[in-house]
């Protein structure tokens, strides 16, 4: 997460009562900004934009003609989202990857130098987003029937919205690790403590993005690992990774046998591009929403930051989420993934059983970021 400077004061210890409050602090509103005015949500604040698609905002959107998103997400599934929004509406999209928290401050440093470069912060980084939403930075506002389309933990509450779900998996090398002794080893996350796996498992840093320190919080919450857990971990002298992507490269390559944490729907688009690595679930792992949609408040392109948000929960744009392999969060969407057909006709693959199923506090998430993040660096030997 991110520190930021506020009212003399650096950081955050535990959630402050301004975080707390920020639904009821001021937005800007469509009509603020000169584009067509969408009807307000009798149920939503007034200071609270909601968000819906209607010919106004395709034409004023249309008009703009581009969008700059930053995210986090993996190259594939944004270039596959950015595609196929470009096909619908006819508006190119700038990509640019800043993985977890490294987008955050980006995006904070150009906005107090007054330069307004991003649309979209398709962020994994909640924590440093509620951090920069108490400097009034994105927009505060919320989807058209909201409870109809979304759980309710699938959201940060007036900020972000996530399309999809991450469930967390354990990825292997069966060159290395036969599909049955991976399945067996795997049952629960201390088959990585197995003395045959030191030096050949890679890791996903804590800072690395939300997947990682999702699963380090579990270990931490879950009374049967403890920090005890990560400290055995670090004695199996893994590699350790800044990201996910050079993990799963070095898995790919043998350079080690096990990387974690790694995730379903990023492990079924390398699967269905030929990649021979395989993955199980423990029995019991992060299963929660990642990464958010969140519009800058002074975003360049307003009306496509916003038709992009709006059109991603709606069915069309929820099958371009199976398309990424991903599972949309959308309500009553059903499963169309290719790959799951693929998957099917291998000896190792079974679906993701709902039991392993847990999903992070974000309020614990919120207000102990800040401490358990160095001090998980520290247990497994981050050095750099």
């Amino acid at each position: 997460m991110l520190k930021n400077k506020k009212d003399g004061q650096q950081g955050h210890g535990s959630p402050s009562d301004s975080r707390r409050n920020f639904l009821l602090e001021g937005a800007a509103l469509m009509a603020g900004l000169g584009l067509p005015a969408i009807e307000a949500n009798a149920a939503v604040p007034a200071n609270i934009e909601t968000l819906d698609i209607n010919q106004r905002l395709i034409d004023a959107a249309k008009k703009e003609g581009t969008l700059t998103i930053r995210y986090s997400s993996p190259v594939d599934e944004m270039t596959i989202m950015a595609d196929a929004f470009t096909a619908k509406f006819g508006i190119k999209c700038q990509l640019d990857r800043k993985v977890g928290v490294v987008g955050t401050q980006q995006f904070a440093a150009e906005e107090r130098a007054g330069r307004h470069i991003m649309d979209i912060n398709y962020t994994a980084d909640p924590a440093g987003t509620r951090d920069l939403a108490d400097e009034d930075m994105f927009l505060r506002f919320t989807l058209a029937d909201l409870d109809k389309k979304l759980d309710r933990g699938s959201y940060l509450p007036g900020l972000g919205y996530s399309p999809k779900w991450t469930d967390i998996v354990i990825s292997y090398n069966p060159e290395h690790i036969p599909h049955a002794k991976a399945q067996a080893m795997f049952k629960t996350w201390r088959g990585l403590l197995d003395p045959s796996l030191k030096g050949k498992i890679g890791i996903n840093e804590p800072a690395g993005g939300g997947v990682p320190f999702a699963n380090f919080l579990l270990f931490y919450r879950r009374p049967e690992y403890g920090k005890k857990f990560l400290e055995q971990l670090a004695a199996q002298s893994p590699r350790l990774y800044p990201g996910s992507a050079p993990g799963r490269e070095d898995l790919a390559a043998g350079a080690i046998s096990v990387f974690m944490p790694n995730w379903e729907s990023i492990a079924m688009l390398n699967f269905l591009k030929g990649d021979k690595t395989a993955w199980t679930y423990p029995e019991v792992a992060p299963a929660f929403t990642n990464t958010y949609f969140t519009i800058s408040k002074r975003a360049p392109h307003p009306a496509a930051s916003r038709l992009w948000t709006a059109w991603y929960f709606t069915q069309e744009g929820a099958r371009v989420m199976h398309t990424a392999q991903a599972r949309p969060t959308l309500k009553g969407v059903a499963d169309e993934r290719t790959a799951i057909a693929k998957l099917k006709q291998t000896s190792w693959w079974k679906p993701y059983p709902e039991s392993a199923r847990w999903i992070p506090d974000m309020d614990d998430w919120d207000a102990n970021y800040e401490k358990l993040m160095p001090e998980m660096r520290q247990l497994l030997g981050w050095r750099r």
